[in-house]
């Protein structure tokens, strides 16, 4: 045993068993050449290498039993799985039997029930994969200790080296112990994934059950299903409405309560999110009444936040809350609605005159009965002539209102009117359909216009709400307590802003829209398909959608770039005097580099390859060279002024005859306000070709000079004196001193030169003035005469010259 040890030391690509063999095959004259090519190319491990090793061995078991030994609780998991497949199979038999005469309402939110479903088994799954890696990566460790202890046992000789075999045989016992944890574990994993995978057949089958049903009744909407209103005869018997509406209720307290309970949580995230915004409005309202002079004022400029905090934020938490909770079923979506209606209602009482009011009053109870009869499981044809008296009703309150509304057309917003039309509209054929026996497309136009009208004026609450909230933010974060946001900036700032909030809501409520008329499904199919589709043109293929993700984020990237740039002048505008703690020109390269990150998130997001776009680029590179050096040119130089900043906005600035404040420094060309109250577009080359003047370069001061003839005869000391006391004004600078200088010897007049500072270029005008009339006055008193232009005519005639001829002609 010494023996071979020593070989394995000496010729370290042997080990010590490999060694004692070629000491036996050696004393025979037969050296085995395989087995030594073998073991020089994989060498083997020596005592002091296997014993480190056994080491780390026993670290990962070790660790392999920690994980193994965690407890992951799995009895919700016990508990929900036998009630999803409950669900599933009761789905099944109810489509199997046809038991229930199926409305696409039912299905719908069946359909929202399955999904949800379908999102927390795939939770499930995604915690059971991580698990299952977990064991995976163990069962690895396994077997490579298992590889080696079979290999490396063997070379241990218990008589030689007792410990090291010890050490083997407790490896070996906690090896065992750990493969046992192992099989234990992953046999209950595999479990619960084949039951997952259950589950998720199920569902995928259900899905496709629902839809084929849905895609059924959609196609026999024009189909008569009841009888005409004028025909006493019925088609077919239809479950009574109360016992109809007693298992509706039931049916929906128990898909209430049961995705309450599976969203627990972002039921919490809600109810956080409610009392954030509650805390933001009222922090609003205490501290611009506390610290503002100007709170009155302020405040009356918010409506709703001043008003009631509590509801503003009650109706911002609901108007979010369809949009944010996963597959929400129509009781979860009803019930938002009916709350955000009912916030709306206290909100607007104050505001709305009391006709007005009663027609809202009306919209309310309309959306009751309509939204009610809309979570109904199942058709009743006893609630046709109820919702067509109410139909009826409702063209009435509609046309009352369109009436209003063209009476005074300024009170209201614009798009209501277009709101109105397409209640009355879906209404008025709700009531055709009706008459004529197509009682499941009837309803839905019905509940449809109802849902969604009143949606819509939520939404614009809402909108309000938060533009009032975010205008209130803007009067906190004044450091002064006595400003107030000037009026015309708070209508800009509300014009840009409500246009992105006017837009989103546009969307959240047409989506609103395509829900309650069931064709969200057919409506994103469509439009995913088309986007999705590949096209060719040539050797060039791209997908429209590609293309309207590059346009998105392109136009949201232009549209973040000037909103940055526009409030970002509204903020320089309010920091006119300190030039140096503006951004000025700086704001173009805002804009640039946020155009540029755009542009390129757009081509790495729409897929688009920069091959293709440099062959785009060098196309364009030629009508650069050609036809777009002006262009070209121009973009330099607006750059160039934005690094060297030779003028900021608010600097005010003589370029050629052109004077003016700056307004704007774009990428092409700059704006300049006159003093006219023009804009003058000038582009950036201009800027820097041409002479350009700066008055408020280094700071606001200016100089300015007047002057002033006195008569001849007039005591000049007395006039200097006259005049340094005049400008002795406080809005006169001491430093520089005013100077009065004797200038010139003019025609009617002894002329002054007076050269005075202000300190504020804005100012300078009205300080002269000031001072003009303050000479006027101070010569006036002084008895100093301010001459006007004359001139001495002298007339020489010579009488005897002209007499004389006239005397020969008479």
């Amino acid at each position: 045993m010494a023996a071979s040890v020593l070989l394995s030391v000496v010729i370290p690509g042997l080990s010590a068993a490999q060694g004692l063999q070629n000491l036996v095959k050696g004393s025979s004259g037969k050296p085995d050449t395989v087995t030594m090519a073998d073991s020089i190319a994989k060498p083997a491990l020596t005592l002091e290498e296997i014993i480190r090793q056994n080491e780390n061995y026993f670290d990962l078991l070790k660790s392999g039993q920690s994980r193994l030994g965690q407890v992951y609780d799995t009895t919700y998991l016990s508990e929900e799985i036998p009630i999803i497949e409950r669900v599933i199979e009761r789905i099944f038999e109810s489509f199997d039997e046809e038991e229930i005469s199926f409305n696409l309402q039912y299905l719908n939110e069946l359909e929202n029930l399955i999904g949800g479903y379908g999102v927390q088994v795939g939770r499930w799954q995604n915690e059971i994969n991580k698990r299952t890696s977990t064991y995976q990566e163990i069962k690895e460790n396994l077997s490579t200790i298992k590889l080696s202890y079979n290999q490396r046992a063997t070379i241990v000789d218990s008589l030689a080296l007792p410990t090291l075999n010890k050490q083997w045989e407790l490896l070996n016992k906690r090896l065992t112990y750990t493969d046992s944890l192992y099989t234990h574990h992953h046999a209950f994993a595999l479990e619960l994934q084949s039951k997952l995978s259950n589950l998720v057949i199920g569902i995928n089958d259900v899905r496709d059950d629902i839809k084929e049903k849905k895609q059924r009744i959609r196609n026999g909407f024009l189909e008569k299903e009841s009888p005409y209103i004028w025909e006493k005869n019925r088609l077919g018997e239809s479950n009574p409405i109360l016992s109809l509406v007693t298992d509706s209720i039931t049916l929906n307290k128990v898909i209430f309560r049961s995705y309450l309970k599976r969203n627990i949580r972002y039921v919490i995230v809600m109810v956080l999110v409610g009392i954030l915004l509650y805390g933001w409005f009222s922090y609003l309202v205490r501290t611009i009444s506390l610290e503002k002079e100007f709170s009155m004022l302020i405040l009356d400029r918010s409506k709703y936040i001043t008003f009631s905090p509590l509801v503003c934020s009650i109706l911002c938490t609901l108007t979010l809350t369809p949009y944010i909770l996963p597959y929400p079923p129509n009781t979860v979506i009803f019930l938002s609605l009916l709350g955000m209606a009912g916030c709306s209602t206290i909100l607007l009482q104050p505001v709305l005159f009391t006709r007005v009011f009663r027609l809202w009053l009306f919209m309310v109870v309309s959306l009751i009965i309509f939204g009610g009869s809309n979570l109904l499981i199942e058709h009743s044809f006893e609630e046709r002539y109820y919702l067509i008296a109410l139909s009826c009703i409702g063209i009435l309150i509609g046309s009352s209102a369109i009436v209003l509304i063209n009476k005074k057309p300024d009170q209201y917003p614009d798009y209501l009117r277009f709101l109105i039309y397409l209640y009355l509209g879906m209404q008025a054929a709700s009531v055709i359909f009706q008459s004529l026996g197509r009682f499941g497309l009837a309803k839905l136009l019905a509940v449809t216009s109802t849902l969604s009208t009143m949606q819509a004026i939520s939404l614009y609450m809402f909108v309000l709400v938060i533009m009032e909230a975010l205008y209130l933010q803007t009067e906190v974060a004044q450091s002064n307590q006595k400003e107030f946001t000037n009026y015309l900036n708070y209508k800009s700032i509300y014009r840009q802003l409500n246009k992105i909030f006017v837009t989103v809501a546009i969307f959240m409520w047409l989506y609103f829209l395509t829900l309650n008329l069931s064709t969200n499904d057919f409506i994103f199919t469509t439009i995913s398909e088309f986007l999705s589709a590949v096209r060719n043109v040539g050797n060039t293929s791209f997908t429209f959608g590609s293309i309207l993700v590059f346009v998105l984020i392109v136009w949201f990237s232009s549209l973040l770039a000037r909103y940055t740039a526009y409030f970002a002048a509204i903020k320089d505008s309010q920091q006119a005097d300190l030039r140096n703690k503006r951004l000025g020109s700086s704001i173009l390269l805002i804009r640039l580099a946020v155009l540029i990150i755009g542009f390129f998130a757009a081509l790495a997001v729409s897929g688009i390859s920069l091959d293709k776009l440099a062959i785009v680029l060098g196309a364009l590179s030629v009508g650069i060279g050609f036809g777009l050096q002006t262009i070209v040119n121009n973009l330099v130089s607006g750059i160039i002024l934005a690094f060297e900043r030779p003028i900021q906005i608010g600097d005010v600035i003589e370029v050629g005859n052109r004077s003016g404040v700056v307004k704007e420094v774009g990428i092409r060309s700059s704006t300049i306000q006159a003093y006219d109250g023009s804009e003058v577009i000038i582009p950036n080359g201009d800027l820097l070709s041409q002479h350009l003047i700066n008055w408020t370069l280094s700071d606001r001061k200016r100089r300015i000079e007047i002057i002033v003839g006195v008569a001849y005869g007039s005591d000049l000391k007395v006039v200097q004196e006259v005049l340094l006391e005049v400008l002795r004004n406080n809005e006169i600078l001491s430093i520089p001193e005013p100077r009065v200088f004797v200038h010139n010897f003019a025609d009617s007049a002894v002329e002054f030169r007076l050269l005075f500072w202000v300190s504020n270029f804005d100012t300078w005008i009205g300080v002269k003035n000031q001072v003009l009339l303050d000479t006027y006055e101070a010569f006036n008193y002084a008895g100093i005469e301010i001459p006007f232009p004359q001139r001495d005519l002298h007339v020489k005639t010579i009488v005897s010259e002209i007499a004389g001829p006239i005397k020969k002609e008479e």
